[in-house]
Order: C-alpha cells, then sequence, then structure tokens
C-alpha cells in the first residue's frame, strides 16, 4: 500500500502541466478596492500566492496599529476566501516592517516579525523562528524553489538625505547582513529545482530612480547577482514591490536572463513614476491598481509574466523560454 501511495503521489507530481503563482504589494485595508482585488485573485485560484510587502500599513514606529492592521485583513471574509483557495506566502517591506523606509535599527522590529508570521500562519515548527529576521523559504513543488528574502531586519540605515534627492550609494551597507547571506547561499548551491522564485521588497535591477532599491546598495547588488552565476541558479526570477506601480524587468547575468517583476499598488497605484529610466523595462510599465501572475508551462517550456486589474483584466503579458 505504502508503495502505491507514493507512485501515486509521484503520478500526480510528474504530470502537472503548469502552475501559476499570483503575487502583489502595496496594499491598504480600509480601501474599497481591497476587497474587489482580493476576491479576484481568489476566483482566479492560483497554486500559490506571495505578498512582496506593504501586506498592511501601520503607523510608523507604532506597533499597536501595526498588529490591528493585520489583524483586521486576516479576518476579512475576503481574504479568509482567499486562503481558503490558495496557499498564501509573504515578506515585509518597510510600512509592514513598522516604519517608513527603516532597517536594522527599528526598535519593534521582533514585535513586527511576531505579527508577520502570525499573519502568516507560519508553521510553530518552521526553522524561520530559530532565525532573527523574517526569511523563509519553501518547495512549493519538487520544481519551484520559493526564497521569500527580508530587506528590513539586518539593513543598514539610509544615509540623512533631502527628501527630493536620491540616496547616495552605500558600498559599506548591507541589505541581507551575513546570517541570511550564508542561509541563501547554502539554498542556491543545494537546489535542485528547475525554477527560483526570489521575493524582495525592493526592486533589483531597476537602477536609475531615487527610491529604495538594491542598487543603493552596489556590493550586495552585485554579491547577490554573483551567487546567481557561481551556482548557475536555474531560471532565476525576482519578485518584487515597493514602486507603487508594476513593470517587468530582464537582464543578461551571462548564463542566462534574470527577471525582475514589480507588482506594486494593489490599492496603492500610482502614475507620476510611469516614465522613469529603466534601461532593463520590457514594454510598459503600469499605473493602475492591479496584482501580477507568473504562469510556468512544463510542457511548453514556457514562462508567461502577466498583470491584471482589480478586476482580473489583463493589462501585460509577455512569454519567455524556460531554461532547460
Amino acid at each position: 500500500m505504502r508503495t502505491l501511495l507514493l507512485l501515486l503521489v509521484f503520478s500526480i507530481t510528474t504530470f502537472i502541466s503548469a502552475q501559476t503563482i499570483a503575487f502583489g504589494s502595496c496594499h491598504k485595508v480600509n480601501d474599497p478596492n481591497s476587497d474587489i482585488i482580493l476576491t479576484s485573485i481568489s476566483d482566479q485560484n492560483p497554486d500559490a500566492f506571495i505578498w512582496l510587502g506593504d501586506i498592511v500599513y501601520g503607523k510608523d514606529g507604532n506597533p499597536k496599529h501595526l498588529s490591528k492592521k493585520f489583524d483586521q485583513l486576516k479576518s476579512k471574509s475576503s481574504y479568509q476566501n482567499l486562503l481558503q483557495s490558495t496557499t498564501v506566502y509573504g515578506t515585509w517591506d518597510d510600512h509592514d516592517y513598522g516604519l517608513n523606509n527603516a532597517g536594522r535599527d527599528y526598535q519593534h522590529k521582533d514585535r513586527s516579525r511576531a505579527d508577520l508570521f502570525a499573519f502568516l500562519n507560519v508553521p510553530k515548527d518552521s526553522p524561520a523562528y530559530e532565525r532573527n529576521g523574517a526569511y523563509q523559504s519553501y518547495d512549493l513543488s519538487p520544481k519551484i524553489k520559493l526564497i521569500l528574502l527580508d530587506n528590513r531586519y539586518f539593513k543598514s540605515e539610509y544615509r540623512p538625505k533631502p527628501y527630493n534627492d536620491p540616496y547616495l550609494p552605500d558600498y559599506e551597507g548591507t541589505i541581507l547582513g551575513e546570517q541570511q547571506w550564508d542561509w541563501l547561499e547554502n539554498l542556491l548551491k543545494s537546489s535542485t529545482a528547475d525554477v527560483h522564485i526570489i521575493a524582495s521588497g525592493i526592486q533589483v535591477l531597476s537602477p536609475n530612480h531615487r527610491f529604495e532599491k538594491w542598487q543603493n546598495y552596489p556590493k550586495e547588488y552585485k554579491r547577490l547577482i554573483g551567487l546567481l552565476q557561481t551556482h548557475t541558479v536555474k531560471n532565476p526570477i525576482v519578485l518584487s514591490g515597493d514602486r507603487h506601480m508594476s513593470e517587468l524587468s530582464q537582464k543578461d547575468i551571462g548564463y542566462t536572463v534574470l527577471y525582475d517583476a514589480t507588482s506594486s499598488g494593489m490599492t496603492e497605484a500610482l502614475t507620476n513614476n510611469l516614465n522613469e529610466e529603466n534601461p532593463y523595462r520590457v514594454g510598459k510599465s503600469i499605473g493602475v491598481n492591479s496584482y501580477g501572475v507568473l504562469n510556468i508551462d512544463w510542457e511548453k517550456r514556457n514562462i508567461n509574466f502577466s498583470f491584471l486589474d482589480i478586476h482580473g483584466k489583463s493589462l501585460f503579458d509577455y512569454n519567455v523560454p524556460l531554461d532547460n
């Protein structure tokens, strides 16, 4: 009987022809569009939904308010319906960490992590509880590894600057911290997955805008790209948020193409940043409330990136081949 069950599980896994993963960020629980977009995602029945930060917006430095917002979202019927229809994963960015653009010096960060993990229903036996920070990893299937990075808990604080000025490059600072870097390298070098989804609250590829991005920390950006190259990580895909707009970026990193799908603005999309220069952008940027969908077709060896509005109408669609 045990052999029969194992064969059945293997057969089901083997003949999965496609997998669909939805993702998004920048979501205010009291916005009228919240229920609409959560319902649209739920109706699509994705295999997984990934929060990319700013799940809720707490008042800066007010942990009680942040806890209240997480509880409010979790109790909504539209969100409960989403939990019934798919498995939800997530990481944070600044507003669900507790303080705008904050890093490692935020005094309530451990309480924020407790609230985040409770909201996400992170299993109590998860090794994530044994570490500092909120980084996690899951196998969505034998072929897909999900890596949820934490770009807040260990991040060097930004140097003071005038509000409208860009951040000066910090060549000595860190985003992930050594503990998380060691974890990430061990994960990548031992992985046998065919697709690696790397969730980051802030953009990895877009280099020129004046807001938060990996390239504000040039050494950290180069280290991430170097890890992918050193371990020839198969089909690396970054999912990012933060920007209040959505766009797809792609960059040739030597052995493969790295994609960065930014889905930001489930309820908080803006239009004043759509013309920012991004040499890696594919097609247009999107300034309406939306969410992203990643569809991996194993039979056709194809990855489809799409962005959909709050009603599930397609705004952007792009196909790329799946590397062998």
